[in-house]
Parts: structure tokens; sequence; C-alpha cells
């Protein structure tokens, strides 16, 4: 305990008043205490948050005056989230959940209230804690701290610990004060982590499935999956499979009568053989007894009964009773616990503990009920009389257990419910047991041998007993009749000895009976029992199951699965999984008492956790028929068959393996992770040469604030990061420097059948795999583009980056005799991060005029079917028209052929033959750059420039062709690259990286032009290495250029892109 004096008198010499920001778990608890420490002088005021006031009042605390200001969060400040790459279900596997970045956030509708904390702080000297002192409310209260610490670091952090809203318990807190539990809020962070990565990897995977296996029932329904949500569903399955599976059997007893005191007496007598399921056997003693009628009386005993009082209520308890006693749910249940709790007139409501505190007085809450007239009397009693609390065994050694505060005279409806159940509860453990006294009575038949009075059975004769009660004392029962009674069963006097006949020998016959179905009271009680969820977390839990149609109420009493319910349950028992039992949430609640006690860490329960759990989702995916077929059986429908829809969950997002990380982003110090995207459309048609249209690339798990990323080539067909320690039996390409990003982790690249790589290597079978360091390689780089530069900005300066070259540094061009074509606009922007060059745009026109090309003339020939204009995807582009109201409104152009835009393509129709832009581009041989080879023509044909490696690396002084459009990290020309030495040619150009995306069978080229009669061709064989970089990303984030130095060009006004004004921008245009 620390206490405030010795806090305060550190700063009385420098303080004449200092500033203290109170903050409670909610308004009404804020208001409250408020109202007390305040002693009715505290003032209000609005906060940023219309729900959460501020309220302000003075207090001397050991002879220093202090200005307290009291405001309020509105339960957790942050949560748990996805990085923004992730949250899209659409954007990855699922499996990559168990491993991709996470952040606590404070969420949008929350903003007001972080910015009135942050408001608040600045100006005060502590921080005092008033959330509630439970595990959830530990982490509130660190989250608050988190909060104010971002703007003042220095502030100093008190806790208050109180169990309610009273005069003496808030004045005794402000007292005492402590520090926040970090490894109780740590416990807190470790749930929260582990429900949202194993509950978003469950759910994706059952929604996106069963909507298209079921797309008539499920097409619209979230399947959302918790590691307490099914549990608790399989408790309710489980009992309905009792109930539906029980078959019952019949089985006989014999009863006897016995009549005394002239029929006003009777008592009856049950066989203590119970029942036998065999009739015969039955009927034979019963006829035995009726040849044998006379009994003897073998034993008469008196002794004393007692009914035990309640124990003291904790939160379990009290939702059981409001379930089975007020037909209240265990929802509405703990929200009017807690409205009561915050008025003052209970105490906290979750709470494990059901023992009174030895220190505890009991006494003064029992003299404020005796201004109830309910059961003042009842209180004035046991006042009189002592007060003999009944103890339990259990106790969370943080709050008392629930009991009444004040009188609720003024409270209505459910509330005032509630409250009578509560202290009348209270009242009753209080008091005594009530007392009473039992009478047994055996009695022989059949036979005359009577010397065993505690036999079951004899050889003469069967053995009878018939019970009596009478009540002495009804003590507790007298405040808590409305929901407990005991009643009394008249016994006549027997006599131990004593021959007589009995009036009634019969033989019954009855059937057993199936257990009732789960009340919620019930559901509650397994869940306690097996550790689900916590005393907080119950309602919860049956809430969710309720709200996703898994269970429904009967009679508005029972809880019954429905089919998806028990499909679900049915169809993971069928994979041999615990998913749907109890054990694998109880082992994460006894991990997080582990971290509550400093047994654990965080680290170490989230890796066992996700560890099982993975494993379980990995096998869930293997065997996903079977959880369609237990769904299908009880919807009465056919799964829809879905070919490869297992493989196609297993390629998404950043491979098959889950989260793989490269190395740290040199921006902004996040993982750099592999993922993909895919762009498909039903209504494109993919060339054979095509077999997928998914993209690789690396990228910052931070997106969109951070957009780093590195693209691979089209050529690209699988892609995955080989951790250090698989690096074993693998042999790379080169060696990785000691300083390098990746910290020994490789990239395993799988190109399409018949790529060619600069160095030699030839992708000649599906399973080979091209091993490198991406950022060690330094070939490879060069061929793809990629290469390292110095740090500007906070990545260091040993990180990879890809940056385009400025107009400055490019090549002077000369222009050929008897030529004309054209380029696209270039960015003169220099990042300073490393950036990935973007994928080109392929706008390059090729005019289809004589083969000498000539200046191409005004007139352009039109989209005829001899004649497509094709984008940079290979495939023919759409033709549209603007329709937006404008200069160009009717005008007509060509966009991507894919619908997602993958290639970012676009051309207006009426330029489709002739120049995109009216600034020639000349090409000369520079010295210093490269020369101009007249034999080796690139893909856009013109003839390509020659250039010297001058790094000092393997290659250096090694001569190379390019395009002539194209210089180091630029995104224009066609890609081209080819060494000087290599014995190809330009009718060999396979060797190069350059885009191909026409059918294998075509010699055409197609990019992004129109292919005529008269354009350049060369012969392509099988296999063609796609150029580097691959096209932009869909969406302006991916087409942004990232900052840097240098003069920027002009850009559109709309979207901030170079190469077209406002008018001309594609995303104003509408088809």
């Amino acid at each position: 305990m620390v206490n405030l004096r010795i806090i305060f008198h550190c700063f009385r010499r420098s303080f004449a008043s200092m500033r203290v920001l109170n903050v409670a778990e909610k308004n009404e608890a804020a208001k409250n205490i408020a109202a007390i420490l305040g002693r009715g002088q505290a003032t209000r005021r609005e906060g940023l948050s219309k729900f959460n006031k501020i309220y302000e009042f003075p207090m001397t605390l050991n002879g220093t005056n202090c200005s307290f200001i009291m405001t309020s969060v509105s339960g957790h400040l942050l949560n748990y989230e996805f990085s923004q790459c992730f949250r899209s279900w659409e954007s990855c596997n699922p499996l990559t959940l168990f491993d991709a970045p996470v952040e606590k956030k404070v969420t949008v509708e929350f903003e007001p209230i972080r910015k009135t904390l942050e408001r608040e702080i600045r100006n005060c000297t502590h921080l005092l804690i008033w959330t509630d002192c439970d595990r959830e409310g530990e982490n509130i209260g660190m989250e608050v701290v988190d909060v104010c610490r971002q703007v003042k670091s220095s502030i100093q952090i008190f806790r208050a610990r109180f169990s309610e809203i009273t005069p003496a318990a808030i004045n005794r807190a402000v007292n005492n004060l402590t520090t926040i539990d970090e490894r109780v809020s740590q416990a807190v962070d470790t749930r929260q982590e582990l429900d949202l990565r194993i509950g978003a990897a469950f759910t994706r995977f059952q929604t996106l499935r069963l909507r298209r296996v079921f797309p008539r029932a499920l097409a619209d329904q979230l399947i959302s999956y918790g590691s307490c949500q099914f549990p608790t569903l399989g408790f309710v399955v489980e009992r309905f499979r009792e109930v539906e599976n029980f078959i019952p059997e019949p089985f006989w007893k014999i009863s006897v009568e016995v009549i005394r005191e002239n029929g006003e007496a009777r008592a009856v007598f049950q066989w203590k053989r119970g029942r036998l399921f065999d009739k015969t056997c039955c009927a034979a003693y019963h006829e035995h007894l009726l040849e044998n009628p006379v009994g003897r009386i073998i034993h008469v005993q008196q002794k004393p009964k007692n009914k035990w009082r309640p124990l003291p209520m904790d939160t379990v308890e009290m939702e059981k009773l409001a379930s089975r006693k007020l037909r209240i749910g265990a929802k509405e249940t703990m929200f009017l616990a807690e409205s009561l709790y915050t008025k003052g007139f209970i105490s906290y409501p979750r709470t494990e503990t059901n023992s009174f505190p030895s220190e505890m007085k009991l006494q003064p809450l029992v003299e404020a009920q005796l201004q109830d007239s309910r059961w003042s009397g009842f209180a004035q009693r046991i006042l009189n009389n002592g007060l003999r609390p009944r103890n339990g065994k259990k106790s969370d050694h943080a709050h008392p257990p629930i009991h009444p505060l004040k009188v609720g005279n003024n409270l209505q409806g459910n509330e005032a419910r509630l409250y009578e159940l509560i202290t009348r509860h209270f009242l009753a453990c209080l008091s005594e047991d009530a007392k009473g006294a039992e009478t047994t009575v055996r009695l022989l038949l059949g036979g005359v041998d009577n010397t065993l009075a505690s036999r079951l059975s004899s050889d003469e004769g069967e053995v009878f007993e018939a019970k009596g009660l009478v009540i002495h004392q009804r003590n507790y029962l007298e405040v808590y009749y409305p929901y407990e009674g005991w009643s009394e069963k008249y016994m006549p006097m027997f006599q131990l000895g004593e021959i007589l006949t009995p009036d009634k020998i019969e033989m019954i016959e009855s059937r057993t009976t199936a257990p009732s179905l789960l009340t919620e009271a019930d559901l509650i009680a397994l869940m306690d029992k097996y550790g689900i969820g916590t005393d907080a977390t119950h309602a919860e839990h049956i809430e969710t199951i309720k709200k996703r149609l898994y269970v429904g109420l009967q009679d508005s009493k029972f809880l019954v699965p429905s089919q998806l319910g028990m499909g679900l349950v049915e169809g993971y028992d069928s994979m041999d999984l615990a998913v749907a039992k109890p054990c694998l949430r109880a082992e994460l609640e006894v991990d997080l008492k582990a971290i509550c006690e400093g047994r654990k860490t965080k680290e170490e329960v989230l890796q066992t956790q996700l560890s099982k759990y993975k494993s379980a989702f990995e096998m869930v995916v293997r065997e996903a028929c079977k959880l369609d077929i237990a769904i299908g059986k009880h919807l009465s429908q056919e799964a829809e068959i879905i070919p490869d829809f297992v493989g196609e969950f297993l390629q998404r997002g950043p491979g098959a393996g889950g989260y793989q990380r490269l190395c740290a982003c040199p921006s902004c110090g996040k993982d750099v992770i592999i993922r993909q995207k895919s762009s498909q459309d039903s209504n494109v048609t993919i060339p054979n040469t095509q077999p997928n249209r998914i993209r690789w690339f690396f990228s910052c798990s931070g997106f969109p604030d951070c957009k780093y990323a590195i693209w691979l080539p089209d050529s690209v067909i699988a892609s995955r990061v080989i951790e250090p320690s698989g690096r074993l039996a693998i042999r790379s390409v080169v060696s990785c420097k000691p300083d390098c990003p990746a910290e020994g982790r490789l990239i395993g690249l799988k190109f399409r059948l018949g790529t060619v790589l600069s160095n030699g290597y030839v992708q000649e079978d599906p399973d080979m795999e091209y091993i490198t360091c991406l950022l060690c390689d330094e070939e490879f780089r060069m061929a793809f583009g990629v290469r390292i530069v110095s740090s500007g900005g906070n990545a260091p300066s040993n990180t990879v980056r890809r940056q385009p070259p400025t107009t400055s540094q490019r090549p002077p061009i000369q222009q050929p005799q008897n030529r004309r074509f054209t380029t696209f606009a270039t960015s003169t922007q220099r990042p300073n991060l490393l950036v990935p060059q973007q994928p080109p745009r392929q706008l390059l026109n090729i005019p289809s005029s004589s083969a000498s090309f000539g200046r191409a003339n005004n007139s352009s020939q039109g989209n005829d079917d001899s004649n497509p204009v094709v984008c940079s995807c290979g495939i023919p582009a759409r033709l549209l028209t603007v329709r937006k109201e404008g200069p160009n409104q009717g005008k007509k152009f060509y966009k991507c052929g894919d619908t997602s835009d993958v290639c970012n393509f676009f051309l207006w129709q009426d330029s489709s033959s002739g120049s995109f832009t009216s600034n020639p581009v000349t090409i000369s041989t520079d010295s210093g750059l490269g020369s101009n080879s007249g034999d080796v023509v690139c893909t856009c044909g013109l003839p390509a420039i020659r250039r010297t490696v001058n790094q000092a690396t393997a290659n250096r002084g090694r001569q190379f062709y390019v395009c002539p459009n194209s210089a180091p990290g630029s995104s224009e020309g066609c890609g081209f690259f080819q060494w000087a030495d290599s014995t190809a040619t330009n009718s060999s150009a396979c060797t190069s990286f350059h885009r191909h995306r026409g059918s294998r069978g075509s010699r055409s080229f197609r990019g992004g032009f129109r292919v005529g009669e008269s354009s350049f061709s060369t012969e392509f064989g099988d296999g063609i290495g796609d150029s580097w970089p691959p096209p932009n990303p869909v969406g302006r984030g991916g087409r942004r250029n990232r900052g840097g130095g240098g003069g920027g060009v002009r850009k559109c006004g709309l979207c901030q892109l170079p190469g077209h004004t406002r008018n001309r921008c594609p995303s104003a245009i509408q088809e």
C-alpha cells in the first residue's frame, strides 16, 4: 500500500495546489465518486464525449490543497486489431491470422474520450485510476495510463481499490492508494489477442466456405467461432443429444400404504430395493407379499433435520438464481446488477467470493435494512440474536460477496426484483438454518424373522421405509420464502416391534424419463464447473450463441440447438477435434491465472495456445468436407460442389505457411511480409499462358499507413520465405552479408515453366525452386530493378530500396532515322525510402505504318476484330465512354480488360494509332552510360542501348542491353534486359525479362498497344520471363509515388498522378 499522505508530502513545498486527474470505468461511477469526495461541491462540465462528463472539485488531503478532476471512459478504450492489410476477409489466408501483426488501438467511437484524457492530463500532476477492481478493470486502467503517458510521460500514476461506492469505501480507497497490477492487465491482453486471432481465423474460414457450400441457407449468415462460444454451444448440443437419443425403459416397483387415525393419516412405505426392470421378477415378489401380508416395525428413529441457509452470493449464483427464480436472462441480470452497483445500491457484482472476510463489518449493512418494512422485522431479530454468516470456500481476494448497501424503496421493474433477491439472500445467509425433526420408520413384510433392523432385505421378507418431517424453526425461510420452501410431511405414530397388516400392497409400473434440456442456469453451472469463461463473461457467451442462431429457446426456458449449431458441433466432432469441448478453453483459463500470479508470461501462453489452435485449424481446412456433410445432413440440403476450395484458401495471402516475415520495414520498423494480390474476373478470358492471375510482392504490414513494397515479376508463380532454421539443407545462389536486414532469411521462387534468368537458371521442372537472398543478390536485384541506395530518412543505410531515377539521370537518347515512337510521362520525384519500382504502365503505341517506321499521320484505325487494342495484361481492352459532364463527355477510351484494372491501362480511342505524347524521345550513344546497338532490339521494337556494370560486384565491367526508354529503377519502357556477351540475339530474346501476355502460339508481341500487321514482332518461345516491375497495385494507394527530393512533374488534380490532367483522369470516367 502507498499512503496518499506520503505521495503528496513530496510536492507540498513545490506546489500550493496540485491537480489530479481521476478516471472511472463508467460515467455513473465517476458521478457518484465525485459526489462522495467532493462533499456536494463538485461542478460539472462537458467533455469532448457527450456521454462522459467531467466533475471538478477541491479536496484537502493531509493538509495539502488539491484540485480533483474526475472523468470516465466507457469500458475498454483500446482494442486489438490486425494491421490494415489483414483486415479484409479476402486479403489473406486465414491461417496467416495466427501470426499476423496486431496492434491495440483506440476505436473510432472512443476518440472523443481519448482526446478528453489527453487534454486534461496536460495540466495535471497525478493520474488516479478508479476502474473496477477485476481483471478487465485493471486492463482498462492500463489503457488509460497508456493514453495519458503518450502525452505526459512523467505523470505519476496510482490506483484506488474499492468494492462498493459508499462514502466509507471511497474514502478508505483514496487514503490507501496502490499501483496497477500489470500482470493482471497482461492476462487480459493475452486473452484478447488469442480471442482475436483464433476467432478471426475460424470465423473467416467457416463463413466464407459455408456460404458457398450452402448458398440458399447460409448466404447472409455470419458463422462465427469463439473459443468460449463453441464449448458453450457444445454443452447445449450434448444435452440435446442425450434427450434425443434417450430410449425410455419400463420398470416396476412395490409400494405399501398404512392408514391410521380413522383415515386421517397415512404413511406410504417405499421398497428399499428401489425399482426392477424385470416385470416377472417384480411380480413374483409382489405375489409373495400378498400371500404373506403381515409385517413388523423393525426400526423407528427421530433425529434433528436442518435445511441449510444459502451461501453468500457470488456472480455465478446471482446469475443462476435470477434465471431460475426471476426468469431473467444472464445478460440482463449483469446489466441490472451493474446499474445497481454504479447507483450505490449493491456492492461490486463481479466476484468469485462466497465468504465474508472476518474483518468485514456486517452489522451496519443489516441496520440499513431496518428502514424497509418488507424485512425490517427479520433484520431486527437477527441483530438481536447475533449475525451468523455461513461462509463458503471460494475467494478471489479482491471483492466480498454481493450484498446490499442501502434501501432500494424507489427502484422499479426488474431492478427492484433483482435488488430484492440480493437483499433477501444477504439476510438469509446471516440467519440460522431452518430446523426440524425427521422420523424414519422401517417395515418388514413377508416373514417373521425381524432380528436385523438395518438390513435391506432378508430371506423371510422385504424391507420398506417411510419418512416424515416436522418443522420446529423456520429461521432463514422467514425472509427467503419467495424463492425456497420446506414442506412438512406428517408421520403417524408407530411402535418398534409393532405387528401390522398394510392396507394396500401394489405393484406400480412406470418408465424412465429423459433428462431435461438445459436452462440458462444449468448452462452457467456447467460453464463454471469446466472453467469456460469467467463469472463476468458467462452471460456474454450465452447471448452470442443466441444471436448467431446457434441455439434458441423452447417454452421461453430451455436451450435447444439449431440445425446449424448441431451441424457445426457434429462436424468438428467427426474430425476428432476438441474445439467444441471445454478442455482447450479451460486450459487457457488456467494459463491466464498463471500470468496473474507471475508463474507464466504472456509470450509463453500465446505461443502454447496458438500452437494448439493452429494445428486444429489446419486439420479443419484439410477435412472441411466433413463439416459440409454434417451441416448438410441437418439442413436437409445437398452441399454445393466447390472444386479446390480448400486449395484456394491455402494459396491466399502471404503463402500457405502463414505469416512470413522477410525483414523490418526501413520506413516504419514493422514487418515486411510476403503477400499475394489476386485479380480474377469471370467475365474476362484468361489466355492459356496465364495459369493464374496472382501477383507476389513484399509489403509492409503497416499498410496503408506505410506503403513500402517490393513487387516480384509476373513470372513468379510461387514464393516463400525460408527461415534461418530451415536453411541447413538448402543451398542459396548467394551468401548473405553479415549486416543483411533479412537476418539470414532467404526467399524461394518458382517461375513459369521455361523461364530463363540472366544467370543461367532455367525453370525446367515445376518443383524446382530458385533460392536466393533478395537483399544480398545484387545480380538478381539488377535484373529486376532493385538496388541499394543511401538512406535519407528513417531507414537504415543497408536497407534495400527501389528508387526511380530523375530525368537528369537518364542517358540522352537520340532518335533513329525514319522512326517515330512515343513514351509516357516520367515522374521526377526521388523518394528517400527504399521504394520498389512500380509496375510500368505499358501505354507504348507502335504505329501501324510501313516497315520504315515513318511519321504517322493523324488517321487512326478503329478497334476492329482484326486489329484489337490490347492492354498490358495481354487481353482485349474495354472500350468505354466518358459520361461525366466536361470537355471530354462522349469521348471514347480504352481501359484494362480486367474489371479490377490490374495494369492501369488507359488510352483514348482517337489516339490509339497515334502518339501518346507529343514529345519524341531521341537515342544517343553516351559513352558513360551505354551505346546503341543495331543488332539487339528491345521489346518496344527499338534498338537497345548498351551499358556497363560499374558496381563492385562479380559482374563489374560486364556489358548489357536495355530498352532506350528505361533507366535503372525507372517505371518506363518495356523492361528489356540482355547480357551483351550472351549468344542470344534479338530472335532469341527469351533470356530477357520482358512482358509477354499473348497466347503461347502467337508470334506477335502484345503489350498496351494495338497489334497491327506492321507492328514489330519477334519470335518468342514458351516460358518468356516477364518484365520487372509488375503493374501497379489496384487503387490510388498503389499508384502514388513515395515522397523524396527533386522537382515533381505536373499531377492530376483528382488522383494526384502524373501523365494526365483532371479532364482526362480515368478515375473520373464512368462506364
